[in-house]
């Protein structure tokens, strides 16, 4: 069994304001131990339940969250092309999310957003509302990957169950309002006991797969934004389609990378 973890900050126990996760404060020093401790518990779970190889990315905010001396040997840090490469060797045989929120505009979502908080106000694909979770799990869906675990706030992994009925979850804290929540307690126990069992049950979870060509949509919160990516994707040579001022689509009809599902200059 090889497993992969993506992981993301604002869905970990222990960070229940918005300030917590400031760079460059003291709080945000906790946030990143308190990350590391909750993707150890992962790690040695997946260790306990026979996982060969284990992978993980450093997914908030393009990374710098985790220091690897802190985390269990038994895992390899890995980046964005690597995980990519990893998919098309058929060398992972699930996938979990670790610190999930929920999709921008979500009720009761703590830091509800959806890749860029200040940016975008919604993805969609195949005219479906995105969150990062199924994105992922749309990637990997591509390769016959299935995402097995979500560990969140419990609007997080209500909408994980939306996505992927049979997904397992984890829900360590609850929304209070958009920039606070309330930890929920056991939170240890809670994620090894849901990792073990999506872990034993991998197999019967089916992989989140989306029918090509799929159809990829960005909506922005202003038509500057729009102009500013939609001038870069151009730029680049990209087909892109403004669809109308705040909103671009375009559409895939192979995904070999994270970067074919993304509007990305």
């Amino acid at each position: 069994m090889n497993v992969f973890i993506m992981t993301d900050i604002e869905g970990i126990p222990g960070i229940t304001s918005i300030d917590d996760i400031q760079r460059g404060t003291e709080s945000y020093d906790n946030a990143c131990c308190m990350l590391e401790k909750t993707l150890n518990w992962v790690i040695d779970t997946c260790v306990e339940n026979g996982a060969e190889n284990i992978y993980y990315l450093d997914g908030h905010g393009g990374g710098g969250n985790i220091k690897e001396e802190n985390i269990n040997p038994r895992a390899v840090k890995v980046n964005i092309e690597e995980w990519a490469k990893l998919l098309q060797e058929g060398k992972i045989d699930c996938h979990l999310e670790v610190g999930s929120h929920a999709r921008a505009g979500t009720l009761g979502g703590f830091l509800d957003h959806t890749f860029n908080s200040k940016v975008i106000f919604e993805y969609m694909l195949n005219g479906k509302p995105c969150s990062e979770l199924s994105f992922t799990a749309a990637l990997c869906g591509c390769f016959d990957v299935p995402c097995v675990l979500c560990v969140g706030d419990k609007a997080a992994c209500r909408q994980a169950k939306a996505y992927i009925p049979a997904i397992r979850t984890a829900a360590v804290k609850q929304g209070t309002e958009r920039n606070r929540c309330q930890d929920l307690p056991n939170a240890e126990q809670i994620v090894k006991e849901a990792t073990a069992d999506a872990l034993k049950d991998y197999r019967n979870i089916p992989p989140y797969k989306l029918s090509l060509p799929i159809t990829v949509q960005q909506t922005t919160y202003r038509t500057d934004m729009t102009d500013r990516i939609y001038a870069a994707l151009l730029e680049k040579g990209q087909t892109v389609e403004r669809v109308d001022a705040r909103t671009l689509r375009k559409t895939v009809t192979e995904v070999t990378n994270y970067f074919d599902l993304r509007f990305w200059a």
